[in-house]
């Protein structure tokens, strides 16, 4: 792997000649790029150093693009190749030849964060981070180790691209060592990948922020959520008409589970039904008479644009407390794993 800025002065990192070597073996003439939201600023020099390691015709997409869960088959028809930056391959959706998952590694090491954060660990720790810190984690475990406190990590399962890594939806490289772990230690930055991590576990979780080398913890942030969460669930407990969310992405399209609850709902004497769409927004929800709507998409879009709804969004265990199938204590952070 040989790793270069993805635009001058950037720490961030890409492998230019992965995405050369993939374009060449697909013979492009035409590829696509997609590109996260920090980057659509610098989409001219991306697309002209794309175009110059393969030597195609380049076109950018302006859609949004939500990870590698979303995968653009609108450009299919369009480009021999696409190239998805900042995230890696997720190997349960399983191959997708014109795909190329470029993901983009952070050069800032993590240890002087790390070592702030000794303080905060004890006992065996399960290290967590993000695809952006990955190529570091051998040295975050050693770091952690040669100090004489346990550090362990897991694969997860395969909607994972490496090991330790954390999906807004999908917490099992972390959970699946829970029974041998006292604590978690988060390396990376921001609150959606940890959050969800710290609503599925009652362990400690240490947050380390090697951008800003901030350490904290997320138990305030965690009740609020819960408390937001709960809020919702209690609003649509007296619903009669519920929309049941079931998305296009390839990645988050839930089909089964989506039926399961339009069954489970009209067996409580209420209405509901399947409501097929491509992206969540309150513009959605506000087109349709129904009273309460179930997302079977994206884990996280009832819980970061919580504010945005006029009406309860939930997910599905939150729908199935709401019209009294489970109880309140059964509650539990929503993932979409590899096995649905």
């Amino acid at each position: 792997m040989s790793l270069n800025p993805v635009i001058d002065g950037s720490k961030f990192l890409v492998d230019f000649d992965a995405i050369a070597a993939a374009s060449h073996a697909r013979r492009a003439r035409k590829v696509a790029i997609q590109l996260p939201e920090g980057l659509r600023a610098f989409a001219a020099e991306v697309a002209s150093r794309v175009a110059s390691v393969t030597g195609a015709e380049v076109i950018v997409d302006s859609e949004p693009c939500f990870g590698a869960c979303d995968i653009p088959v609108h450009l299919f028809g369009h480009a021999d190749l696409v190239v998805q930056f900042g995230h890696t391959e997720m190997p349960s959706i399983g191959a997708i030849p014109k795909m190329h998952f470029a993901n983009l590694f952070l050069d800032i090491d993590p240890r002087p964060v790390v070592e702030k954060a000794l303080p905060a660990l004890s006992g065996s720790i399960g290290v967590v981070t993000t695809a952006q810190h990955m190529q570091h984690l051998d040295s975050i475990v050693s770091f952690i180790r040669e100090r004489g406190l346990n550090a362990l990590t897991s694969r997860g399962d395969s909607r994972l691209g490496g090991y330790a890594q954390l999906l807004g939806c999908d917490y099992t490289s972390a959970l699946w060592i829970g029974d041998r772990v006292d604590m978690y230690l988060y390396v990376g930055d921001g609150d959606f990948h940890p959050i969800g991590l710290a609503m599925l576990t009652d362990k400690k979780l240490v947050a380390a922020n090697p951008l800003d080398l901030t350490v904290r913890t997320l138990d305030t942030l965690r009740d609020r959520i819960m408390k937001q969460r709960l809020s919702s669930i209690e609003r649509a407990m007296n619903a009669r008409s519920f929309g049941v969310l079931i998305s296009s992405k390839l990645g988050q399209r839930r089909k089964a589970l989506a039926e399961t609850l339009v069954t489970e709902i009209i067996a409580t004497g209420r209405n509901a039904m399947l409501v097929h769409t491509n992206v969540v927004s309150p513009d959605l929800i506000s087109h349709y008479s129904f009273d309460a709507f179930v997302s079977t998409a994206c884990p996280r879009i009832a819980i970061d644009d919580f504010h945005r709804y006029s009406k309860p969004l939930l997910t599905p265990v939150e729908a199935e407390i709401a019209i009294g199938l489970k109880p309140f204590s059964s509650f539990c952070f929503d993932q979409i794993l590899a096995e649905q």
